[in-house]
């Protein structure tokens, strides 16, 4: 169970802090549930509300990792790349799916192979497609969020040569 105060990632919201823990009675005659009740560090006036007896959804809240973590996982997804599907609209799905889960190895996979795929792009003289751009930029943000409030990386410009092994990162002082 977690407590008050501490600081988690939750689905495509990002890093949130758990402001409260309490009943609420949502629709169905009243009857009261317990909640974990979430603030996203980007949006203090949006609140989340994740019923403990939903494990599912208490599933998607996940400490925030350490840099110590975040370099190991960063290791053995460094070389993993999703199948890029030719149809622009399965592919916009399969984001969307992923984006919206918020799992930090399927969002370092995603921007590991998105970027690849739009430098080729841009490397043939074309222009990458809105859709595939879009993906790349919330996951980044998504990544970002959530490795800057423990670790030292200070851009979001720096997620994609982090990815690669170009850069290293340390705790936060």
């Amino acid at each position: 169970m977690f407590k008050v105060g501490s600081y988690v990632s939750y689905r495509s919201e990002g890093v949130c802090v758990i402001s409260d823990i309490r009943d609420e009675s949502f629709g169905m005659i009243g009857k009261q549930e317990q909640y974990y009740i979430l603030t996203p560090v980007g949006d203090s006036k949006s609140t989340v509300f994740v019923p403990l007896a939903n494990e599912r959804l208490v599933s998607y809240m996940r400490p925030l990792m350490s840099a110590r973590e975040i370099s190991e996982m960063l290791a053995e997804v460094r070389d993993c790349r999703m199948e890029w599907l030719p149809d622009s609209r399965a592919r916009n799905a399969v984001f969307r799916e992923i984006l919206s889960l918020g799992d930090r190895r399927e969002l370092v996979i995603l921007v590991n192979t998105v970027s690849e795929k739009i430098e080729a792009v841009i490397a043939a003289g074309r222009k990458p497609g809105t859709t595939d751009l879009g993906a790349l930029r919330r996951a980044e943000k998504m990544l970002y969020d959530e490795f800057s409030a423990t670790t030292d990386i200070s851009s979001a410009d720096k997620i994609v040569p982090l990815l690669r092994g170009e850069i290293v990162i340390g705790d936060k002082s």
